[in-house]
C-alpha cells in the first residue's frame, strides 16, 4: 500500500469530531466506518508544536484511557525510528531514547526479543539496514521525503555486485552465522550481538562513500573496497566495515576468497521500498484500506491489554496511539485487538499497525511520560522506538 500524504480528502478527522467518539458499536471485518459511535467521552487536546497535537480520551465507563499524537509531517517535524542503544543488542526506556535523540515525542517501537534484546522484525534506521529477520510481520515504511507511507510485509533483498558484474545474494544481515549455502553479513549496527563468526571464511569491506538510494532498484546502495580475506578459527573484526562470511570449504567460501584486496564491491539492501530510510516492523495489521484487518482473534495476544500502534489518515496525518491497560480500578483496562483497530478507524485511519504492547506501551511528550505504563516498576526497557523530531533528522544521509 502507498498513500500520498499531501492529498486532502473530505474525511472528518477525529480531532474535529465531538468527544462522543470511541468504542461504541463494533466495526466488523469489511465494514467501513460511516458515522462516529455515540458514547460520551472526555477529550482533552493540547498542541505540542506546530503540526503536533496530543489528545487524551477518557472513558470512565469501560474504563479506558487513550492517548493520540496526531502528526503533520508537512511541517518542520520529522519521523524517525531508532534502536534503543543505536546498535544491537540493547534495551532502554522510551523516555531515555527520546531524550538521547532530542525527540519532541516518542512511543515504543517493535516487539523486543526477550532473549536477545533486539527488534523481532526487520529494521532499518536512517537508510542503514540493522537486521533481517525470519519474522517478517508487517512493516511501516516512510519515504525519505516523508510524502509516502507504506504498510506491507517487507521483501528482504541484499546483494553484492563484485568485479566482473557478478551479483551474489546475501542471505542474512546481522541475523546470525551463515548456514549451508549462505553468505552472511555483519555491519557495525550488529554491535556486540552480531559479531563475525569464528571458523569461517570471511572478507572485510571498507566503505568508500556513504549509503545512497540504489540506482538499480528499490533500497539503498554503498560502495566498498575489499580489505582483508581469511579462513580462520578466529573471527575477522569489522574495524568499521562490513564482513561477509561463509562456511569453510563451501562454494560461497570460494566466492569470498576470490575477491582481490583493493577491488570494489557494491552492496545493495532493500526491505521492498524505494527512497526509504526508516522501516519498523509490527504485528498484526489493524486497519487496511479503511476497514478493520482483524477478523477472528482468540489467542492471548487478542485479549485486552495495553496497546501501542501507528496509523495514517486519508489526508496524510500520522497517528501514534497508546492505550493504557491492566489498571482496572477507574483508570484503564486496555483494548482487545478488535477494539484497538476500531479506535484507529474512529480516528480516521485508513491504515494502522500494532506495535509492541503490554508493559512496553509508553508515550513520551517533551521528555515526560504522559500515560501510565502497566509494569509495577514503571517504564519497561524496549529495543526500539518511534520518534518525532523537531526539525531535520541529523542521522539521515
Amino acid at each position: 500500500m502507498k498513500l500520498s500524504t499531501r492529498r486532502t480528502l473530505a474525511l472528518a478527522l477525529a480531532l474535529s469530531l465531538p468527544a462522543a467518539l470511541l468504542f461504541a458499536t463494533p466495526i466488523e471485518a469489511g465494514q467501513r466506518r460511516s458515522h462516529p459511535p455515540a458514547l460520551a467521552l472526555k477529550r482533552v487536546t493540547k498542541q505540542i508544536a506546530p503540526g503536533l497535537t496530543l489528545t487524551k480520551y477518557i472513558d470512565k465507563k469501560t474504563p479506558r484511557r487513550t492517548y493520540v499524537l496526531t502528526v503533520d509531517l508537512s511541517t518542520d517535524l520529522t519521523f524517525d525510528v531508532t534502536l534503543a542503544r543505536g546498535v544491537l543488542p540493547g534495551r532502554l526506556r522510551t523516555s531515555d531514547i527520546a531524550g538521547r535523540e532530542g525527540a519532541i515525542a516518542a512511543v515504543n517501537g517493535d516487539f523486543t526479543d526477550p532473549n536477545a534484546g533486539r527488534p523481532v522484525h526487520p529494521f532499518q534506521q536512517d537508510g542503514l539496514l540493522a537486521q533481517t529477520s525470519i519474522n517478517r510481520g508487517t512493516a511501516f515504511a516512510v519515504s525519505s521525503d516523508e510524502q509516502t507511507f507504506s504498510f506491507a510485509q517487507p521483501a528482504q533483498v541484499v546483494t553484492a555486485t563484485v568485479p566482473g558484474g557478478l551479483v551474489w545474494t546475501i542471505d542474512r544481515w546481522n541475523q546470525g552465522p551463515p548456514g549451508v549455502g549462505e553468505i552472511a553479513a555483519f555491519s557495525p549496527l550488529g554491535g556486540t550481538l552480531e559479531l563475525p563468526p569464528p571458523d569461517s571464511c570471511s572478507v572485510r569491506l571498507l566503505p568508500q562513500v556513504a549509503p545512497s538510494p540504489s540506482a538499480t532498484g528499490p533500497g539503498m546502495e554503498q560502495t566498498f573496497t575489499v580489505d582483508e580475506r581469511i579462513c580462520s578459527e578466529s573471527s575477522l573484526p569489522r574495524n568499521g566495515g562490513i564482513v561477509l562470511s561463509a562456511l569453510p570449504a563451501s562454494d560461497e567460501a570460494m566466492q569470498i576468497l576470490s575477491l582481490v584486496p583493493g577491488s570494489t564491491v557494491t552492496l545493495d539492501w532493500s526491505l521492498g521500498w524505494s527512497n526509504t530510510l526508516d522501516v519498523i516492523g509490527g504485528s498484526p495489521l489493524l486497519v487496511a484500506d479503511g476497514t478493520t484487518a482483524i477478523t477472528e482473534c482468540t489467542t492471548s495476544l487478542c485479549h485486552r491489554a495495553p496497546r501501542t500502534g501507528i496509523g495514517v489518515t486519508a489526508d496524510g496525518k500520522l497517528l501514534l496511539v497508546v492505550v493504557d491497560g491492566r489498571r482496572p480500578l477507574h483508570w484503564s483496562v486496555g483494548a482487545t485487538l478488535k477494539e484497538f483497530a476500531r479506535i484507529f478507524l474512529n480516528l480516521g485511519a485508513t491504515w494502522a499497525l500494532n506495535l509492541d504492547g503490554g508493559g512496553a506501551s509508553t508515550m513520551v511528550v517533551n521528555g515526560a511520560v504522559v500515560n501510565r505504563p502497566s509494569d509495577t516498576g514503571g517504564e519497561r526497557g524496549v529495543a526500539s522506538a518511534v520518534l518525532i523530531l523537531p526539525g531535520p533528522d541529523p542521522g539521515q544521509p
